[in-house]
């Protein structure tokens, strides 16, 4: 199962990056580049723990691929939101070091949670049958990997479990239907 679930990644990330590329897909580079860079922290502290971290090796390494499309097509803006996710990302730094890898995962598992609310709104304001395409893919893929699981421990399964969620948030967000609003002129 957990190879089941890293390989769907893989073939997932080709459509995002070509709809990057495209223009037919928008996402939030700073979420991207905070995903990521919580992805090294979550992989990292869970390979230390020997857990379950195939998905977040091929997150890690793709999810570097999206930043450099999204910066390619010059899509890159910075909020103070994100500044507030960064700075959950030196929390997640600081509790490595002092309580070890297991607090190291659970800090990076709930910073990359709350990263994703960047692009949780951005696919809020364009919702698209694409993006919901693809991250529904990624929570199948993400439910394999927790599955896939040894046991049910922090290091085999939390991360994949809050990754799965996150990415049905975003798919029912991305296949809302915008309603229209219009109003009849009257002469």
């Amino acid at each position: 199962m957990i190879w089941s679930g890293s390989i769907l990644a893989i073939v997932l990330y080709y459509p995002l990056i070509a709809g990057i590329l495209r223009n037919q897909i928008e996402q939030s580079c700073a979420t991207w580049m905070l995903w990521v860079t919580l992805d090294v922290i979550a992989v990292t502290s869970i390979i230390l723990q020997h857990g379950n971290y195939l998905l977040l090796v091929v997150y890690s390494i793709c999810g570097a691929v999206v930043i450099t499309a999204l910066i390619y097509k010059k899509l890159f803006k910075w909020t103070s939101f994100e500044t507030l996710v960064l700075g959950l990302v030196i929390i997640c730094l600081v509790v490595w070091y002092f309580s070890g890898p297991r607090g190291a995962t659970i800090a990076a598992t709930i910073a990359g949670a709350i990263s994703g609310i960047p692009q949780i709104r951005d696919s809020w304001k364009k919702s698209d049958t694409m993006t919901g395409h693809i991250y529904l893919g990624y929570a199948v893929a993400n439910g394999l990997s927790c599955f896939g699981g040894k046991a049910w421990t922090v290091e085999d399964r939390l991360y994949p479990a809050m990754a799965a969620v996150l990415c049905l948030i975003i798919t029912s967000i991305a296949y809302r239907k915008q309603k229209v609003c219009t109003v009849a002129s009257v002469n």
